[in-house]
């Protein structure tokens, strides 16, 4: 099968699928969607309108390199990037390909719904989208570095939290989070990276920011932070039902998941020696006992969760049964 694949580059994760397609023994011609190089971040910062333009050039010239081939499957991640008739010149130069969109965001963070009649299949990492506008679920997935031989219950008691500061909220949980944790004496080693904006969007509410990276944690820093405790603390920047990359990634290496997404507990992957879901405000009530509950059943990987199974889902056209559903 020849993939046309023109995605968000976020991390490792797009390279990822693009990779577990290629070991299927598929073409894949992967682009793009949005870069975010110094250069474009300087421009979106001086011009938004010239940044705009120049992203709508970035889309042609994909088109133009691209429109004389045959493709299978073009598949988006994101897409609202794209003006409709940008995403109609694909359509045209590909009649015979099965469209499809993948959205690791909620459409109250990114409405992609102006574009759905032109995909085929239309997948979601949010259960309150799909079932609401009746789009595939496909949660997130574990990459083939987290997907740990090791057995969990090695791993120290402790909770480490790695991701990117977008929205206050999360930082002030993730503050309160430490504090109960230096009150008990437990282990809480973080990771989160923002920005000078959201620095100083900080300092105007009337906080002084604490324990903030300038950048992203390194691959092996991040798998040894992992390895070393035996549990992670999940709160997401923005609103959504969808469980973030965190969840899925400790769920599969075996770790035990404090998250204050409720949805967990309608999954199968769910059980309560694995999962302790707090809510704002409730002074992370049980958070110690549940760290001192070993996992019933340690030896489980959640394969279905794999990189490598998300990646067949895309080319087979399934997806996960929706709990909300």
């Amino acid at each position: 099968m020849n993939i046309l694949m023109v995605a968000l580059h976020y991390h490792d994760y797009t390279r990822a699928i693009a990779d577990e397609f290629e070991r299927m023994g598929h073409t894949v011609s992967v682009y793009d969607i949005q870069p975010r190089s110094l250069a474009w971040k300087a421009l979106s910062t001086l011009s938004r309108p010239m940044w705009e333009k120049a992203l709508h050039r970035h889309h042609a010239a994909i088109l133009r390199a691209e429109k004389d081939k045959t493709y299978d499957l073009v598949l988006f991640i994101q897409v609202h990037q794209l003006r409709p008739a940008e995403l109609d010149g694909f359509r045209d130069a590909f009649p015979g390909a099965r469209f499809a969109l993948y959205n690791w965001d909620s459409i109250d963070n990114h409405d992609y719904r102006p574009y759905a009649d032109r995909f085929d299949d239309i997948y979601t990492f949010d259960q309150g989208d799909a079932a609401k506008y009746g789009y595939k679920y496909l949660p997130l997935f574990c990459l083939r570095q987290f997907q740990f031989e090791e057995d969990p219950r090695e791993a120290p008691k402790g909770v480490y939290f790695v991701g990117n500061l977008v929205k206050i909220p999360r930082y002030l949980m993730i503050a309160e989070f430490r504090d109960y944790c230096e009150q008990r004496g437990i282990e809480f080693k973080t990771h989160l990276a923002t920005t000078p904006p959201v620095k100083a969007a900080l300092v105007k509410a009337g906080h002084v920011p604490r324990g903030l990276a300038s950048g992203p944690i390194a691959k092996e820093d991040f798998i040894a932070m992992m390895k070393s405790v035996s549990a992670t603390f999940d709160f997401a920047n923005h609103h959504q039902t969808g469980y973030t990359m965190r969840v899925i990634e400790n769920l599969c290496a075996r770790r035990k998941i404090i998250t204050s997404n409720a949805g967990v507990k309608r999954e199968s992957f769910y059980s309560p020696d694995r999962f302790h879901v707090f809510e704002e405000g409730d002074g992370f009530e049980g958070v110690e006992e549940f760290l001192d509950m070993p996992l019933a059943e340690p030896e489980r990987m959640f394969p279905e969760y794999h990189v490598q199974t998300f990646a067949k889902h895309l080319i087979d056209g399934t997806s996960h049964p929706n709990p909300q559903t």
